[in-house]
Protein backbone atom coordinates (compact mmCIF):
# COMPACT_ATOMS: atom_id res chain seq x y z
CA UNK A 1 0.00 0.00 0.00
CA UNK A 2 2.82 2.38 0.88
CA UNK A 3 4.46 1.89 -2.54
CA UNK A 4 1.17 2.56 -4.31
CA UNK A 5 0.73 5.82 -2.40
CA UNK A 6 4.31 6.91 -3.18
CA UNK A 7 3.85 6.04 -6.86
CA UNK A 8 0.61 8.04 -7.01
CA UNK A 9 2.23 11.04 -5.31
CA UNK A 10 5.12 10.91 -7.78
CA UNK A 11 2.72 10.75 -10.71
CA UNK A 12 0.61 13.66 -9.44
CA UNK A 13 3.61 15.94 -8.80
CA UNK A 14 5.19 15.07 -12.16
CA UNK A 15 1.89 15.65 -13.97
CA UNK A 16 1.40 18.98 -12.21
CA UNK A 17 4.90 20.06 -13.23
CA UNK A 18 4.24 19.09 -16.85
CA UNK A 19 0.84 20.82 -16.92
CA UNK A 20 2.08 24.03 -15.31
CA UNK A 21 5.05 24.13 -17.69
CA UNK A 22 3.25 23.38 -20.94
CA UNK A 23 0.36 25.77 -20.22
CA UNK A 24 2.69 28.69 -19.50
CA UNK A 25 4.04 30.48 -22.59
CA UNK A 26 7.01 31.80 -20.57
CA UNK A 27 8.31 28.32 -19.71
CA UNK A 28 10.92 28.25 -22.48
CA UNK A 29 13.22 30.70 -24.12
CA UNK A 30 15.66 33.42 -23.19
CA UNK A 31 13.10 35.19 -20.99
CA UNK A 32 11.29 32.66 -18.86
CA UNK A 33 9.31 32.32 -15.68
CA UNK A 34 8.28 28.75 -14.92
CA UNK A 35 5.34 28.70 -12.56
CA UNK A 36 6.00 24.96 -12.27
CA UNK A 37 9.25 25.74 -10.46
CA UNK A 38 7.15 26.31 -7.35
CA UNK A 39 7.08 22.51 -7.13
CA UNK A 40 10.89 22.42 -7.06
CA UNK A 41 10.65 23.45 -3.40
CA UNK A 42 8.87 20.21 -2.43
CA UNK A 43 12.09 18.17 -2.03
CA UNK A 44 13.39 20.77 0.43
CA UNK A 45 10.58 19.66 2.74
CA UNK A 46 10.63 15.95 1.86
CA UNK A 47 13.33 14.39 -0.33
CA UNK A 48 10.90 11.74 -1.58
CA UNK A 49 9.48 14.41 -3.92
CA UNK A 50 12.78 14.90 -5.79
CA UNK A 51 12.24 12.02 -8.28
CA UNK A 52 8.73 13.34 -9.01
CA UNK A 53 10.02 16.82 -9.82
CA UNK A 54 12.86 15.41 -11.93
CA UNK A 55 10.40 13.21 -13.84
CA UNK A 56 8.16 16.22 -14.44
CA UNK A 57 11.12 18.22 -15.74
CA UNK A 58 12.14 15.42 -18.10
CA UNK A 59 8.65 15.02 -19.55
CA UNK A 60 7.96 18.76 -19.83
CA UNK A 61 11.35 19.52 -21.37
CA UNK A 62 10.89 16.74 -23.93
CA UNK A 63 8.13 18.91 -25.41
CA UNK A 64 10.28 22.05 -25.52
CA UNK A 65 11.68 23.51 -28.75
CA UNK A 66 15.09 21.96 -27.89
CA UNK A 67 13.72 18.51 -26.98
CA UNK A 68 16.39 16.06 -25.79
CA UNK A 69 18.96 18.82 -25.24
CA UNK A 70 16.54 20.58 -22.90
CA UNK A 71 15.82 17.31 -21.08
CA UNK A 72 19.56 16.80 -20.52
CA UNK A 73 20.29 20.35 -19.35
CA UNK A 74 17.15 20.56 -17.21
CA UNK A 75 17.96 17.31 -15.43
CA UNK A 76 21.60 18.34 -14.99
CA UNK A 77 20.56 21.68 -13.48
CA UNK A 78 17.97 20.34 -11.08
CA UNK A 79 19.76 17.06 -10.39
CA UNK A 80 22.98 18.85 -9.46
CA UNK A 81 21.12 21.15 -7.09
CA UNK A 82 19.23 18.28 -5.44
CA UNK A 83 22.44 16.24 -5.17
CA UNK A 84 23.91 19.10 -3.13
CA UNK A 85 20.97 20.36 -1.06
CA UNK A 86 18.56 17.43 -0.76
CA UNK A 87 20.80 14.36 -0.54
CA UNK A 88 24.31 15.79 -0.24
CA UNK A 89 26.64 17.91 1.82
CA UNK A 90 24.39 20.97 2.06
CA UNK A 91 21.16 19.21 3.02
CA UNK A 92 21.13 20.95 6.43
CA UNK A 93 21.13 24.44 4.93
CA UNK A 94 18.08 26.62 5.42
CA UNK A 95 15.41 26.65 2.75
CA UNK A 96 16.41 30.13 1.53
CA UNK A 97 19.97 28.95 0.82
CA UNK A 98 18.67 25.82 -0.88
CA UNK A 99 16.56 28.04 -3.15
CA UNK A 100 19.62 30.17 -3.94
CA UNK A 101 21.72 27.11 -4.83
CA UNK A 102 18.96 25.60 -6.96
CA UNK A 103 18.45 28.93 -8.74
CA UNK A 104 22.20 29.28 -9.38
CA UNK A 105 22.33 25.78 -10.81
CA UNK A 106 19.41 26.49 -13.15
CA UNK A 107 20.90 29.85 -14.13
CA UNK A 108 24.27 28.33 -15.00
CA UNK A 109 23.16 25.16 -16.80
CA UNK A 110 20.23 26.66 -18.70
CA UNK A 111 22.24 29.83 -19.36
CA UNK A 112 24.88 27.70 -21.08
CA UNK A 113 22.20 25.79 -22.99
CA UNK A 114 20.52 28.96 -24.28
CA UNK A 115 23.86 30.51 -25.12
CA UNK A 116 24.81 27.42 -27.17
CA UNK A 117 21.43 26.89 -28.81
CA UNK A 118 20.35 30.43 -29.71
CA UNK A 119 23.39 32.59 -29.00
CA UNK A 120 21.74 34.29 -26.02
CA UNK A 121 24.08 36.48 -23.95
CA UNK A 122 25.14 34.19 -21.10
CA UNK A 123 25.31 36.61 -18.17
CA UNK A 124 22.12 38.47 -19.01
CA UNK A 125 20.21 35.24 -19.62
CA UNK A 126 21.61 33.60 -16.48
CA UNK A 127 20.66 36.60 -14.36
CA UNK A 128 17.09 36.46 -15.63
CA UNK A 129 16.94 32.70 -15.08
CA UNK A 130 18.24 33.09 -11.53
CA UNK A 131 15.67 35.74 -10.63
CA UNK A 132 12.73 33.88 -12.21
CA UNK A 133 13.67 30.55 -10.67
CA UNK A 134 14.34 32.04 -7.25
CA UNK A 135 11.00 33.86 -7.19
CA UNK A 136 9.07 30.75 -8.26
CA UNK A 137 10.85 28.48 -5.77
CA UNK A 138 10.38 30.96 -2.93
CA UNK A 139 6.70 31.28 -3.84
CA UNK A 140 6.54 27.49 -3.66
CA UNK A 141 8.30 27.52 -0.27
CA UNK A 142 5.82 30.08 1.00
CA UNK A 143 2.83 28.09 -0.24
CA UNK A 144 4.18 24.83 1.19
CA UNK A 145 4.92 26.26 4.62
CA UNK A 146 2.10 28.80 5.12
CA UNK A 147 -0.97 27.19 3.55
CA UNK A 148 -2.94 24.00 3.84
CA UNK A 149 -0.27 22.34 1.68
CA UNK A 150 1.91 22.14 4.80
CA UNK A 151 -0.37 19.39 6.08
CA UNK A 152 -0.32 17.49 2.78
CA UNK A 153 3.44 17.61 2.34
Amino acid sequence: MRNTKALCQTAVVAALYVALTTLNPLSWGVVQFRVANMLCALPFKDKRYAPAVLLGIAIANATSPFGPVDVLFGLLAEGTAYALVVWGPWKRLGILWKAVILSLSVALFIGVELSMMVGAPFWLTSTGLFVGTFLAVELGNLMISKTALAKVV
